[in-house]
């Protein structure tokens, strides 16, 4: 191995040699193993392609993508699409927004495919399964299940995403939906499985066959990384994933699969061993009250077990630093409310109740609990006691 100096080879030192050969091998071998990998995936494509069904029409993804002059929801799809089938390397994704400022996340191709396929095989959706995506595309949620038909060869049948679904007539195995879209979903039989994003869910009456689940998931992990079943609260990892719980009693995460060495979520949890844990609350959302850490979705949880839709939010108090109160938005359910708050502890208990029929949310129907928190200090004149 020779380089110019001058115009006169020169041989580089032994050490160096090695390093220059060692690098040389290593870039051959991510275009080898690129290559190769991207021409597996066009043939197994070519036999078993991702089909895109909307307005009553199939799409390949490649005719999908030339559609012109398509709702937003289409050019949304279109936007992951394009990216699947071309050779960038990242995927810009903005986080929510309901935890502070949204943030802008760049997803390496191999995290999204390595999420794409933990899913794929945790809910066993094979080649050919029918999915469908009532969820803006824009938002990693939404992202994701093209990505999983695109990897997995899903049929997936794209709908306007609002909160009442047009849903159609076929089998279902599989489809992801906010929380207010579960609380308005039409039933209809032939819905296998159904994946909820937000750790407050509300139980609810489902067909019989039909299996539902919570996800455990951030914009920062591409989408979730542990899943619990609806009327249970244990989470159960998806993948290689590895959780543990530092000093501060937050969750933390380790997911080889997705490159992630360790990412310190903001959520405090319960560790049943390292594949399983329970979620007590948001440590940036917990109401300092005397010194006692209460934590508003742990409660939120428990009301919604019993079909109350409730927020706890935040109030300051000369004494106390900070007390609970109950934000309901049915006014109708307060007696309910009052009998189930009896067996709290006293010390965490809401002593005052607001109403307000329609809640701040930021992007993607996730509920604004900083908004909450000032329209709630904006009107203590309205406080009723419990």
């Amino acid at each position: 191995v020779t380089h110019l100096k001058f115009s006169t080879p020169v041989a580089f030192p032994e050490r160096e040699k090695t390093n220059a050969m060692a690098y040389i091998e290593m870039i051959l071998n991510r275009v080898i193993v690129r290559t190769l990998t991207q021409e597996l995936y066009r043939i197994y494509t070519f036999l078993m392609p991702t089909t895109f069904i909307w307005n009553n029409q199939r799409f390949l993804p490649g005719e999908l993508v030339d559609l012109q002059e398509v709702p937003v929801h289409i050019a949304g799809v279109q936007k992951v699409v394009k990216f699947w089938l071309s050779d960038a390397e990242f995927l810009p994704m903005s986080t929510s927004g309901s935890t502070g400022v949204p943030k802008v996340w760049h997803h390496p191709r191999a995290r999204l495919l390595h999420s794409a396929q933990a899913t794929l095989e945790h809910f066993g959706l094979d080649p050919g399964a029918v999915a469908v995506l009532g969820l803006p595309a824009d938002g990693i949620g939404g992202a994701m299940m093209v990505i999983r038909a695109l990897v997995g060869t899903l049929e997936l049948h794209l709908v306007e995403p609002k909160i009442s679904l047009d849903l159609p007539p076929n089998t279902i195995d599989f489809i992801p939906l906010t929380v207010p879209q579960f609380q308005h979903f039409p039933w209809q039989e032939g819905i296998k499985k159904v994946l909820l994003g937000g750790s407050t869910a509300p139980i609810a009456q489902c067909p019989e066959g039909t299996e539902v689940y919570v996800g455990y998931g951030m914009t920062e992990t591409a989408s979730h990384v542990a899943v619990r079943a609806l009327d249970e609260e244990v989470y159960r990892a998806v993948g290689s994933t590895r959780f543990s719980v530092n000093a501060d009693g937050a969750l933390v995460v380790r997911s080889p699969h997705l490159g992630i060495e360790e990412l310190v979520t903001n959520d405090a949890a319960i560790l049943h061993n390292d594949r399983a844990f329970t979620i007590e609350g948001r440590l940036d959302f917990a109401i300092n009250s005397g010194g006692i850490k209460i934590h508003p979705e742990q409660w939120e949880h428990a009301l919604a077990a019993e079909g109350i839709r409730s927020v706890i939010a935040p109030i300051e108090d000369e004494v106390f630093g900070q007390l609970p109160v109950l934000v309901l938005s049915d006014q109708g359910q307060i007696q309910q409310a009052r009998a189930l708050l009896k067996e709290w502890p006293k010390n965490e208990r809401p002593k005052h109740y607001l109403w307000l029929a329609e809640w701040p949310e930021v992007a993607g129907g996730k509920l604004d609990r900083r908004d909450l928190a000032l329209w709630v200090k904006s009107h203590r004149d309205r406080l009723c006691p419990l």
